[in-house]
């Protein structure tokens, strides 16, 4: 599954209007999530889920720069991994991340989902283009044991990417193979 993220919305904007944004496309019915700040309140965010990664892709191109309400939105896609922790939901090792709605001063921090449990089996990855997904990690590690999108976390400082990722491979000698390859 990968889910669309959505930039700009109004602070009043429903979940209804999320939905009615997305009405020509495959969504996952009342997948909408909305952004909160810190305060609780409406930050502008939001995301929608899609079972099928292309109909998300479409979904993004047609939709990308079109209103909703008097606002343009700016649609980014997202992991399924993302999605769960939209709001700052349960992250691995007991990380306490920031919000993934993009509240201001929000951020996915690298260093948050590494723990005694895992570091032997982490790699970081520097210089990364911005619109990278973890699609493209995982098949940048093809070969190197089965990762999904729960293993990788892609860095935001303030929303926004950062070039930089993480990636869980299944143990060390398998990271490791990885970075030699």
């Amino acid at each position: 599954m990968t889910a669309v993220k959505v930039r700009g919305l109004p602070y009043s904007a429903q979940y209804e209007d999320v939905s009615e944004f997305f009405k020509d496309f495959h969504y996952i019915e009342r997948s909408v999530v909305m952004g909160l700040g810190y305060d609780g309140r409406k930050n502008g965010f939001g995301a929608i889920l899609f079972e099928d990664e292309k109909e998300a892709k479409d979904a993004m191109t047609k939709q990308q720069g079109q209103y909703v309400g008097a606002r343009y939105v700016e649609l980014s896609l997202i992991s399924y991994g993302d999605y769960t922790r939209f709001n700052g939901g349960p992250a691995p090792s007991g990380s306490g991340s920031g919000s993934y709605g993009g509240a201001p001063g929000s951020y996915v921090k690298l260093s948050n989902y590494v723990g005694q449990d895992n570091k032997d089996r982490a790699l970081v990855m520097r210089g990364l283009p911005y619109k990278i997904e973890a699609e493209d990690i995982i098949k940048f590690f093809d070969g190197f044991g089965k990762i999904t999108d729960q293993d990788i976390f892609i860095e935001e400082n303030n929303g926004k990417r950062t070039g930089s990722a993480l990636v869980f491979f299944e143990n060390h000698e398998v990271s490791q193979d990885a970075k030699k390859g």
